[in-house]
């Protein structure tokens, strides 16, 4: 369910084609396109060092892409006025519980990363479920149909339990597996051109929500101890970066999950009688905008907390998973 009684689809900058008018051609608008480049808006907020290491464009050549795409797109400072008309457009997916919403003040938010971590069997990947059905539950009928992308890294997604949860909350299924898309991510490599992949999706397409369970599964396991941990963080931030980039281009909510660790290396705790923390360290702080944090309490029930986040205050709500969705418990 999209919360956002002035919601409207964002517009979609689709005009990397109108280079062409401006004598640059097909195969160097090709290659933007296969470095995740799709749009004139992302064009515009590329840096020159990011187009220099396109192969097969030249300096000059990117210098003069860069340029076109400046002329067209304000890049420089706005009133606050036109700010606040941009931060109007946002919306919020609904987690189909009021609880959870008002710990969420609304939901998963758009143009932000939402992160949610937590131990195995702890409720993300059901978490991940539930929002894809939300987004297509929408009240405004004059909204152009929701589409979902979710890159699977782990393996646990489970479309039954799309089917439990649409049923209960009435949404045809046919009209929800026609509009997620769905892809297994295998490797670091591909998790990476998956997502370049989804930014194709969005350009085309009305996307409200990218999920990715978990964004640090395969980095973890393929970049193994401290010899590689430098390359493992420059990898996840480089990701991060790109994800949220799409998610503010777009006005599309971004939602992650991660796993955790245990470690008496340092005091980045969450919990006076636990060790756990989230994959990632400072990297995945600094580009995630709210942090949700799932922990078993007892045998019966499960906690979400808002640890962080740049507009939410600290709060916790304790839960138990089903089939068809979260169902929030009391004292």
């Amino acid at each position: 369910m999209i919360n956002n009684s002035c919601h409207k689809a964002s517009k979609r900058n689709i005009g990397l084609m109108e280079l062409q008018k401006l004598g640059i051609s097909d195969l160097d608008i090709q290659k933007l396109i296969d470095n995740g480049i799709f749009t004139i808006n992302s064009l515009a907020k590329a840096s020159k060092k990011e187009l220099y290491s396109i192969k097969g464009l030249n300096d000059r050549k990117a210098e003069k892409i860069l340029s076109l795409a400046k002329k067209r797109v304000p890049v420089g400072f706005s009133t606050l006025k036109n700010y606040l008309k941009t931060k109007k457009q946002q919306f919020h997916i609904s987690t189909l519980n009021k609880t959870i919403d008002n710990l969420l003040e609304g939901g998963i938010e758009s143009s932000s990363v939402t992160e949610i971590f937590g131990e195995s069997k702890t409720g993300k990947t059901q978490f991940c479920h539930i929002l894809c059905v939300s987004a297509m539950v929408d009240n405004y009928s004059f909204v152009q149909t929701k589409k979902v992308i979710y890159i699977d890294t782990e393996g646990n997604f489970r479309p039954e339990r799309l089917i439990e949860i649409s049923e209960k909350f009435k949404i045809n299924f046919d009209f929800l597996i026609n509009n997620v898309f769905y892809a297994r991510a295998f490797n670091t490599e591909h998790q990476f051109q998956l997502l370049v992949a989804a930014a194709s999706i969005t350009a085309f397409s009305n996307v409200a929500l990218i999920i990715v369970d978990s964004c640090t599964a395969l980095l973890r396991t393929e970049y193994v101890g401290r010899g590689e941990l430098f390359l493992r963080q420059t990898l996840l931030g480089k990701f991060l970066r790109n994800i949220q980039r799409l998610g503010e281009e777009c006005n599309i909510a971004i939602l992650l999950t991660n796993q955790v660790v245990t470690s008496n290396l340092d005091g980045m705790t969450f919990s006076a009688a636990s060790n756990l923390k989230p994959i990632g360290g400072h990297i995945m702080a600094h580009y995630t905008n709210t942090r949700i944090w799932l922990k078993k309490r007892t045998s019966q029930y499960n906690v979400m907390k808002v640890i962080s986040s740049s507009k939410l205050s600290e709060k916790e709500v304790k839960f138990i998973i089903q089939n068809t969705g979260l169902r929030v418990v009391s004292e």
